[in-house]
């Protein structure tokens, strides 16, 4: 897949603890080039829940990209961090509030999935530009 940074107002951020998922959401709305408004609010809420899905269940240092995958005309936002072994789950049966943030991301983004490496893993959703 060719992945290219959105022009000039991209986003390749390492995130410590002080970004609220506020912060988190202004910055995805900043970058919103060429993106139907609707669809940034959705790219916002789906950045700040993979965020703090990686705080609340892997170790860090945690890291957010936003990209453009201009063939599929989608941006795509990455969460990265230092559990590999730790997989997301969409959902539990046995506890409803389990993974309700990633139904959210399911239920906004066109695609959604993770990419494990041997150090890290990389959580990531496409939300289309139009």
């Amino acid at each position: 897949m060719n992945m290219v940074d959105l022009p000039d107002d991209g986003l390749d951020l390492a995130l410590g603890g002080d970004r609220t998922p506020d912060d988190i959401a202004a910055l995805v709305r900043q970058v919103g080039y060429e993106v139907d408004e609707r669809r940034v609010t959705d790219l916002a809420l789906i950045a700040a829940e993979l965020v703090g899905n990686a705080r609340q269940h892997a170790e860090g240092p945690w890291r957010m990209r936003l990209l453009r995958v201009a063939e599929r005309r989608v941006v795509r936002v990455e969460v990265e961090d230092r559990s590999p072994s730790l997989l997301p789950v969409l959902g539990r049966p046995d506890d409803p509030a389990a993974g309700s943030g990633l139904l959210l991301v399911n239920r906004l983004s066109v695609h959604w999935g993770f990419d494990r490496h041997e150090d890290r893993k990389v959580v990531w959703a496409e939300v289309p530009t139009g």
